[in-house]
């Protein structure tokens, strides 16, 4: 089915400005179900100046909630990461036997039978506790069923697509699956232009949620999940760069990426894949920056997303009563170590990605460096703070460390280290380097442990 996607066009492509200021409408009550809004990007990284055409996002988010500035993914490419997201399980625990295929290793199928979706899949813990929930943009690269998966009430998804035109699953508990193409989008001016698959998973998503809440008198908690493709690049041949909103191609961003330490460095006394790197070109470094300026482009509109978002919210008056998740399902590269772009790696800027969150009885602008997790203990978390004293699932293997972000004591560190795994992926190369291999498979221990000795506190093994 073909959509006009004129009327999901609602402000997020205007450019307009808003308002927002922190709600107070509302008062959140221990006894009232929060609701859950968790908006995850797509190889954002932390380390390399990822942030920073988010703005607005500090503002309602950062400035508003904590930031938990050690937070890890478990697994550092797309698949296994979302798989790790959407279940609390290590990735040992989903692979495929014997590292067959499957989505990148993980062991799924578009079977709603499938053990994944039966018996792992979030969404049906918190149906189960009395949330409706909505699956909204990027899923999985593969294997997303037509139909919702157990406890998904609203389902519109596909495997990341294009920028422009997206096209996407649609279904609801009660309708049967249809194929959606956004393709008949105009401007404010009424001219023809590329439908924006950002500013559609968006507002797609907050339609649901005004349609929700406006559906009656006392409405069950929602669950929205709001994935987009930005930052990733929009894949193709010679050197592939993110695509930006129409109305922001040109935009004044930064143009240059970070020259860290370990930019173009020789390293040979790493492994072999970081060994054998040759020198990146002064064209591959110009190709490099006009990434990252691709990159910061894009997410303008994961900004205004955001801001739309917390408006929202604040307009229906349940801002207060609301859990606001932004996050990345894994770090980037951007020349360090010789490698062009990508993720695939141990180092910090593959794995270590921001994490924000903003609600009842959180902390404002508090930097929590105490809280140290990954995406295996989001919904464990996120379960801990839809219900006091929640009973975590069997399945999960993440930790519930919901009463660490409730408290106020910044010296409450639970645990000091966290699990890292990757299965290479075969030979990926990007702008003419070998970035992935078969033999880039490892598992490694992040340690961040203030108790250690000198010298032993911040380290990877």
């Amino acid at each position: 089915m073909t959509t006009n996607a004129r009327k999901f066009r609602i402000l997020l492509s205007l450019l307009m400005p808003f308002a927002v200021v922190t709600s107070t409408k509302t008062t959140f009550h221990e006894t009232t179900f929060p609701n859950f809004v968790l908006i995850l990007t797509d190889d954002l990284d932390l380390t390399l100046g990822g942030t920073a055409s988010l703005p607005k996002t500090k503002r309602l988010l950062t400035n508003e909630g904590l930031n938990l500035s050690n937070w890890f993914v478990h697994t550092p490419v797309c698949c296994p990461s979302r798989a790790e997201l959407l279940t609390g399980r290590m990735f040992h625990n989903l692979k495929t036997p014997n590292a067959s295929a499957g989505c990148m290793y993980i062991d799924v199928s578009s079977d709603l039978n499938n053990t994944f979706y039966s018996n792992y899949y979030f969404a049906q813990h918190f149906k189960k506790i009395g949330y409706t929930v909505g699956m909204f943009g990027k899923h999985l690269n593969l294997y997303n069923p037509e139909n919702p998966p157990r406890g998904i009430d609203r389902w519109m998804v596909n495997g990341g697509g294009n920028y422009h035109n997206p096209q996407f699953v649609w279904a609801s508990a009660d309708v049967q699956p249809s194929a959606v193409h956004f393709n008949n989008c105009t401007d404010k001016n009424g001219n023809k232009e590329p439908c924006y698959s950002t500013s559609i998973i968006g507002n797609a998503s907050l339609d649901w949620i005004q349609d929700h809440i406006e559906s009656g008198v006392s409405p069950e908690p929602f669950f929205a999940f709001i994935s987009v493709k930005a930052p990733h690049i929009q894949d193709g041949p010679g050197y592939p760069i993110a695509t930006p909103a129409p109305w922001y191609v040109n935009a004044t961003v930064g143009t240059n990426a970070p020259r860290t330490l370990n930019y173009n460095a020789s390293c040979p006394d790493h492994h072999w894949l970081v060994r054998q790197q040759g020198p990146i070109t002064f064209l591959e470094g110009q190709k490099i920056d006009e990434l990252y300026a691709s990159r910061q482009r894009a997410l303008l509109s994961v900004d205004d997303l955001v801001e739309e978002v917390v408006s929202t919210l604040d307009r229906l008056d349940i801002l207060n009563d609301t859990y606001i998740v932004f996050t990345s399902d894994n770090g980037f590269r951007l020349g360090q170590f010789r490698m062009p772009q990508g993720k695939w790696h141990v180092y910090e800027n593959d794995i270590r990605v921001p994490f924000l969150i903003r609600g009842p009885n959180l902390r404002r602008g508090s930097v929590r460096e105490d809280v140290l997790g990954t995406h295996v203990d989001l919904m464990p978390t996120l379960l801990g703070l839809a219900k006091s004293n929640a009973t975590i699932p069997s399945t999960m293997d993440g930790e519930d460390l919901s009463q660490m972000l409730q408290l106020h004591d910044d010296k409450s560190r639970k645990k000091s280290s966290v699990l890292i795994e990757y299965i290479g992926l075969g030979d990926v190369i990007r702008y003419g380097h070998l970035e992935d291999t078969y033999n880039n498979t490892f598992r490694a221990l992040r340690v961040i442990d203030e108790t250690q000795p000198a010298g032993r506190r911040n380290v990877k093994y």
